[in-house]
């Protein structure tokens, strides 16, 4: 199903200009459209589309069918697994002119919006309207809206409140062949015929293109309140995370770790000072709670207050005040820019484990760290088991050493009982690890699931699998 480069005469140019334009098409391109932010990947491709409407996406997918030649769509670029790579050349799709909420229905609680829009422009204009979507990913700033639904993207909300695909409605979606479909409808129970809207959530736009999203949306808490703990040991804090599912207690809107390598890692990149980051600390826990009213948010702040006292000597910080919260999150915050500081390279092996075995996991990972002498960095949603583990890309590492130690980290997570991808997807720098995970039975199902959408196989080829 792997289509062959097709050359891109001045005849298809001259169609697809006659769909989009002349300044809404560039041949050529080796720009921004050639890679995301997957490593230092880039893929030289022969033209990147914009169209403005979803009938203009459907007029250059019957084109490219028609012809044979791939398509890849395109969102903001924010992905690290290679999703918007343009791996096979042809024609990047991209959906940055859809760019337009389109509807708040504040009566039933949803909002139209076209998948070519921030993301954070999006829950800006909700909000605005009195209401709330929660999953908000850190990329925020840079993902669209339909690549989010393509990669079924989490947040640090995400243990309370699910990821993307809990709050998608309806999506149009225009396929290969050009037909334009809605795959469901604007209520919250419908199950009537087969459930597509959740085949194209996460589906890595190898079966569709996004071009309208139907979001479910609610009511934002009124209280919030953020919580930094230190310990003294990694499984002090994995063992506190354990109870918190116990607690009688609404679930944390964030339960964040940060091992010893990421805080030190901002200490030497800020040189400056954080908060609980004396010498007998080893990790941090950053918890934030959610309430309609300050007894709610107290009665949760006792609970944790208690479960700490069983696992940590060290006095909780309470923030409240913006200033407060932002010195809680600084570090976490930071890790970003600390990461890629000096054109510092790594891969982001988003995992999840179940929450029973996160203590092992962290072990095993630094283990295999020690063995191979690699440097990784660990952090993230705990209280999901989706933990970040960037393994750092040096211009000394070995490459083969590494290759080994991340095929080890998968394969030791799954044998837990977990799985290759948390958020972040398998686009094209995972697919081949997907055998660790899945029997070749369910691989040939997704493969048959793909030719029943796209015969040719012309859209976003090489991903998944």
């Amino acid at each position: 199903m792997m289509p062959h480069t097709v050359e891109i005469s001045i005849d298809i140019i001259d169609k697809i200009k006659a769909v989009c334009g002349d300044t809404d098409l560039q041949v050529g391109d080796t720009g921004k459209y050639a890679h995301d932010e997957t490593l230092d990947l880039v893929f030289p491709f022969d033209l990147v589309v914009k169209p403005s409407s979803p009938e203009e996406v459907a007029s250059v997918l019957k084109i490219c069918n028609a012809h044979g030649i791939s398509i890849t769509p395109r969102g903001g670029g924010s992905g690290v697994t290679g999703g918007a790579l343009p791996v096979a050349k042809g024609v990047v799709l991209s959906l940055e002119r859809l760019n337009k909420v389109l509807e708040i229905n504040k009566a039933d609680s949803y909002a139209v919006v076209e998948s070519g829009v921030v993301t954070r422009t999006f829950c800006d204009a909700v909000e605005k309207e009195g209401l709330y979507f929660p999953i908000v990913p850190t990329s925020a700033d840079m993902s669209f809206v339909g690549g989010n639904v393509s990669e079924n993207a989490g947040s640090i909300n995400s243990c309370k409140y699910g990821t993307t695909g809990d709050y998608v409605l309806n999506l149009e979606v225009v396929l290969p062949n050009g037909e334009i479909i809605w795959t469901g409808t604007n209520v919250e129970k419908d199950v009537a015929g087969l459930n597509i809207t959740s085949l194209m959530v996460g589906s890595e736009g190898v079966l569709g293109v996004i071009t309208k999203v139907v979001y479910r949306l609610i009511e934002k808490p009124k209280k919030e309140i953020n919580l930094l703990l230190g310990f003294e040991s990694i499984q002090a804090a994995c063992r506190m995370v354990a109870h918190i599912p116990k607690a009688a207690i609404a679930p944390p809107s964030a339960v964040e770790y940060l091992g010893p390598e990421a805080i030190a890692l901002c200490q030497k990149h800020f040189k400056e000072d954080f908060l609980l980051t004396q010498e007998v600390i080893k990790c941090h826990l950053l918890i934030q709670l959610e309430g309609k009213d300050d007894g709610d948010i107290y009665r949760q702040l006792e609970e944790i207050y208690s479960l700490a006292q069983g696992h940590t000597s060290h006095e909780m910080v309470v923030a409240q005040a913006d200033a407060e919260k932002q010195a809680v999150w600084k570090i976490r915050k930071g890790l970003g820019a600390a990461l890629t500081a000096n054109n510092r390279k790594y891969r982001d092996i988003d995992i999840t484990v179940p929450l029973s075995k996160i203590e092992q996991y962290i072990a095993n990972v630094n283990t295999l760290a020690h063995q191979y002498q690699l440097e990784v960095i660990m952090f993230g949603h705990i209280l999901d088991g989706n933990l970040h583990t960037m393994v750092i890309m040096d211009v000394d590492v070995d490459h083969k050493a590494m290759e080994s130690a991340i095929r080890a980290i998968y394969s030791q997570a799954i044998h837990m009982g977990g799985t290759l991808s948390g958020e972040h997807g398998i686009g094209y720098l995972q697919k081949g690890l997907m055998p660790l995970q899945f029997p070749s039975a369910y691989l040939d199902l997704i493969k048959s699931i793909k030719h029943t959408f796209d015969p040719k196989g012309i859209l976003n080829p090489q991903k998944i699998i």
